[in-house]
Order: C-alpha cells, then structure tokens, then sequence
C-alpha cells in the first residue's frame, strides 16, 4: 500500500480519488475524516488484509463484497462516495470495451484462418489493428471523467485503508481481465504487439501527483523488470508521458540491481522519439535539464544545444531560432556562445525572417566571439539582403567583401550564381556565361554549380553567346 503526502482519503492507495492526472498534470485531493469506530466485521477486514497480501485476489474479492457493501450502505446519502462508484462503474465500462473489442478482433482472425484453410481467402482479416480502437484514444476519451477531485467526510481509518485496497484490486482484476483479452488475441495474430498499451490506459488515468504509475494494479505476472521495460516504452511512445516511462524503467532498474541515472535515460528516450514526435523528445530533454540543472551546469548547455538540434531536424526554425537565442542570452560568455549566435542566425535564414536577421546582425559579425562563424554570417546577411530590393549598395558592398575574403570557400557559389543571373536579366550573355563557366568549374559539387550548368546548356542552345 502507497502513501501519499501523509493526506487523503485513502492514504494514497486510491488515486483515482486522491490525486488525478488531469491533461498531463496532476491535482492533488483531500478529505475529511472522523475518528475510529468500533466495526463488527473486523475479522472480515483482516481475512481482506490477508487475502490481499497473499495475492489471492479471487478470495479477497468475495470477501470484499459484503465489507464495501456495508460502507456503501453506511454512506449511500454522500455525494463523494456516490461519485466513486460511478468511477469504479467508469473504469469497468472502460476494460469492458477493451475487452470486447480485442476478443472480436481475436475471433475474427480465428475466423479468417478458418476461411484460408477451407479455400475462402477472400474473407482473410488483413489487418486486426483496424478492428481496435487505439489504446490512446480510451485514455483521452475517459481523461475527464477522473479529472476531479472526490472528497468523502467523516471515513474512519478502516475503512479508508480498506476502501484503498479495494479499488486498486479491482483496478487488477480489471487490467488482468484486459491482458488475457490481448494475449488471446497475441496468440490467434502473432503480428498483435498492443496487450501492453491496453493495460495501461486504466493505471494511466488513475497516476498520481509526482508519481509513477501504480505498479500494484497490474496483472501480478507483468510486474517483472522485463514487463516494467515494455510498459516504460509503451507510456513513452504511445501515451507522450516521459515522466511515467522513466518512473517504470527506473523500477526495473531496481528490480535488477542496476544503477540508473534519470537525466542519461531521458535522453536515450529523446532519441527513441525524435522521429515520431519531437515534441516529445524535446520534452524529454527538458526533464534531462531538470536533473542536472544544479550539478552539471556544463550538461545543461550541451543539452540545451541539443534541442536547438531537434527543432532543427523537424525544420521547425522558429522554435530553434528561439531556442538558440535563448542560449545566447543565457550564457553569453560560454565558450559555446558563438555557436548558439550562428544557428539563431542560420535558424532565422531558414524560416525566413529576413527582417529580424537584418536588424542587428551587422553588430553580430564584428563580436570577436564569432571569429570562427564570421563567414557563415556574412553569407546569412548577404541572403537577407538578396530578399530586400532597396539594399543594393549594401549588396554590393557584402558580395564584393565575401569574394574578395572567401574567393576558396564552397558558400559563395551561390553568390556567384545571384550575380550570373543578375547579369543575364540584363541580358550580358557572354559576362554571364564566363561567371556561370568559373562556379561549374570551381564548385562542381555544389547546387549552385549544378543549376549553373543547365543555365549554361540553356543560352548556349539559344545562340546567344558570341
């Protein structure tokens, strides 16, 4: 049995009614309670106990049924208590049509094998899956139904140590129900890998306030550390909820005697998700910075670069433009700085903001800080100046300055390539055609030498070289 924070009704065992998850944050509840009565049935208290302990749930839960039956008679005029039975209600409807829909599916693939072997392919389930209703989509739909708080007055300890034992067994019973279902159906389609998913959503809607998930209310042969690792990854990339994945993993890591550090596995878990969703890899990193923010502060900046990174990948420049200014301004005199100064810059020119690049970048590439990014600037400030028709001196000035000074360097290719197109609108072929010549020639591996060459194909074909 769990506690929590020493309140509530239940001492902490009943989540759904003290702490609720609420749209990935948590609400802490209270109740009131009155002293201890003296209860006839405390032998039957005592059997449940030991039931209970003894993980013998079947026995526990026939005994259970007299003891809640008289609370629940005792209690029949409270709104608290009304409101727990109908969670408990909710939460049955709910692996009820879990159930059902993965014993349909199941007997439809015994169905299709039978039509196969009898000749009837036509008839052949391609894909189980789509019988299913996602696992995700039963938590989002019942998210709200256990989003409030259930305050039940005047409890005596018993019956609130007992009212918290019931409710996580027949969470159990519940889950186990769910996890037979989905390995009937694993057995009738090999191909079916989603028991897992489908046994969290009901301990997913019952997490509690800065916990893990309760491990309690899973079926007990899926508690091992091998288990616990399949649920981890199933609260990460199916449900979005790094916290809960690490809280499981790191209970394995327990199980096994292993050391586990939570920073290093929230990265590893950015890495698993950062193709699917980098919104949740980048939240991953978040909680990786969370961990090491007071001790590592040299992690924190290696981490936070790291976002920059993926909201790159994801081409999602505004938020990496943001992120590496962040960063910039935040440690203006780490030895990084010049990097995180460049992908602001860089991550602008790729959502592109023209506007915000030429406002104060000229005061950029004279910071000695970024001696060694002072090209790349150049380039970024020479493509804004290329969106901005009233900046031709300007432009002029910076092309003549990036040829004279990086005449070697691939980045100007596509300088050379601007004034070669530039000198064709004005019809000056053969200059054009000698500039495009020098870029094919210098620069074959580039785009702008590529493109170049098909221009060079183009005029020829046209006849207007001299």
């Amino acid at each position: 049995m769990r506690t929590n924070k020493g309140d509530g009704i239940f001492g902490g065992v009943l989540v759904a009614i003290l702490l609720v998850y609420i749209g990935g944050s948590t609400r802490v509840l209270g109740a009131e309670t009155a002293g201890s009565e003296n209860v006839s049935a405390d032998a039957k208290y005592e059997d449940f106990r030991k039931a209970v302990e003894a993980g013998n749930d079947t026995v526990a839960e026939s005994i259970a049924g007299g003891i809640f039956e008289a609370i629940t008679l005792k209690y029949k005029s409270d709104r608290g208590f009304a409101t727990l039975e109908s969670r408990l209600k909710v939460a049955e409807f709910l692996s009820q049509q879990m159930k059902s829909q993965l014993n349909k599916a199941k007997l439809k693939k015994i169905a299709s094998v039978a039509n196969e072997l009898f000749g009837d392919a036509g008839k052949h389930v391609k894909d189980i899956s789509l019988m299913i209703a996602p696992a995700k989509s039963f938590y989002e739909t019942s998210e709200g139904v256990f989003s409030q708080p259930v305050v039940i007055s005047k409890l005596t300890e018993k019956e609130k140590g007992f009212l918290g034992q019931y409710y996580d067994l027949k969470l159990r019973l519940m889950t186990t129900a769910v996890a037979q279902a989905g390995q009937a159906l694993a057995v009738a389609e090999p191909d079916f890998k989603g028991t897992h998913k489908y046994v969290l959503v009901l301990p997913l809607l019952h997490v509690t306030d800065g916990d893990s998930v309760n491990v309690d209310v899973f079926p007990r042969w899926m508690r091992g550390p091998g288990q616990l690792d399949i649920f981890s990854d199933s609260c990460l990339l199916d449900f979005g909820f790094p916290f809960h994945a690490m809280s499981l993993a790191k209970r394995a890591a327990q199980m096994r005697n292993e050391r586990f550090s939570e920073s290093n596995f929230y990265r590893s878990a950015s890495k698993k998700c950062e193709v699917t969703d980098c919104h949740a890899a980048v939240d991953c990193l978040n909680m990786a910075i969370d961990c090491v923010r007071n001790k590592e502060p040299e992690k924190v900046v290696e981490l936070e670069f790291d976002i920059v990174g993926l909201w790159l990948d994801s081409q999602n420049y505004r938020l990496a433009a943001s992120k590496a200014k962040e960063i910039m301004d935040t440690y203006p005199r780490h030895s990084d700085a010049e990097r995180a100064i460049w992908l602001y810059y860089y991550s602008l020119s790729r959502s592109g903001n023209a506007d915000e690049i030429l406002a104060n970048i000229d005061t950029v590439v004279d910071d000695k800080r970024v001696e060694s990014f002072r090209a790349r600037l150049l380039y970024v400030k020479w493509w804004a100046l290329r969106r901005r028709y009233n900046q031709t001196a300007r432009l002029a000035a910076l092309e003549y300055e990036l040829l004279q000074r990086y005449s070697d360097d691939p980045m100007i290719a596509p300088v050379l390539l601007s004034r070669a197109t530039d000198l064709l609108s004005r019809q000056n072929y053969n200059n054009a055609h000698t500039l495009l010549s020098q870029l094919a020639e210098k620069f074959p591996s580039t785009d702008a030498a590529k493109q170049a060459s098909r221009i060079i194909t183009k005029i020829k074909d046209m006849g207007n070289i001299r």
